[in-house]
């Protein structure tokens, strides 16, 4: 039985799956969320969203999430573009104030220079995959950040806490090295993806040493324990979870 009292809410980002089957078998956005979840005992929902839509869209189907929660008080937790959907959802979708706080992971809460570039034509996309996800790409842009943030405010009944994520250059997976640089000449220390800068919102934990794949539990290099890699996504979800809890 779960905890009558809290209920989890997990919101996957742009371009996420909240499970994926492949041959038979499960893998998860939030690697091993769910063990941990049932380790605290409380109702876990992880919704799918839409891929190709901006956070308005997003919350909109997110919020059947809300209205199917048993639990008295909800906690919401975004990675990436969920934390922004995570804040709409606090600030439009909760009339009867369940929502007790916000936990958003690797979120561009001001937005990333990457979704500005691609929109610019400046990051060789292919002009078709940026329209295809073109308001999406807008919603995460820095362009697009401050009347976000203006539009979307923090509601004074709930608390909002951060993670934000960050390796050198030199340790980031080649999947993410090039990037890393371009984010780290606008805007310093990134996982890939966000800023530091960027993913700083409320009250923010320690920086953790990771990039933006292992926020959510999948490394894309090899493990190396000299550089602390692969992030521990499980400790995470026990930080977070026990932070919702407070």
């Amino acid at each position: 039985m779960s905890n009558p009292e809290f209920g989890f809410i997990f919101l996957h980002g742009f371009l996420g799956r909240a499970e994926t089957r492949i041959a038979g078998r499960t893998f998860e956005y939030f690697r091993g969320l769910r063990a941990i979840a049932e380790e605290f005992n409380i109702e876990l929902a992880v919704p799918q969203m839409p891929g190709r839509t901006g956070v308005a869209d997003r919350a909109d189907v997110a919020s059947q999430a809300i209205a199917q929660m048993q639990a008295s008080k909800i906690v919401l937790v975004g990675n990436s573009m969920g934390g922004l959907v995570a804040r709409t959802l606090a600030y439009e979708f909760d009339p009867a104030h369940r929502i007790k706080s916000v936990i958003t992971i690797a979120t561009p809460h001001r937005g990333s220079p990457l979704a500005d570039l691609a929109l610019e034509g400046k990051n060789g996309m292919p002009e078709f995959i940026v329209d295809l996800f073109k308001d999406a790409v807008h919603d995460l842009s820095v362009f697009n950040a401050d009347a976000f943030n203006m539009a979307t405010p923090n509601r004074a009944d709930v608390d909002y806490y951060s993670w934000a994520f960050a390796r050198d250059v030199d340790e980031m997976s080649m999947l993410l090295k090039s990037r890393a640089k371009e984010i780290y000449e606008i805007e310093g220390l990134n996982d890939g993806l966000v800023s530091v800068k960027s993913a700083t919102w409320g009250t923010c934990a320690p920086i953790q040493r990771g990039d933006h794949l292992e926020s959510i539990g999948w490394s894309p290099a090899r493990s190396n324990s000299k550089i602390a890699r692969p992030y521990d996504q499980v400790d995470l979800w026990r930080q977070v979870i026990r932070t919702g809890l407070e």
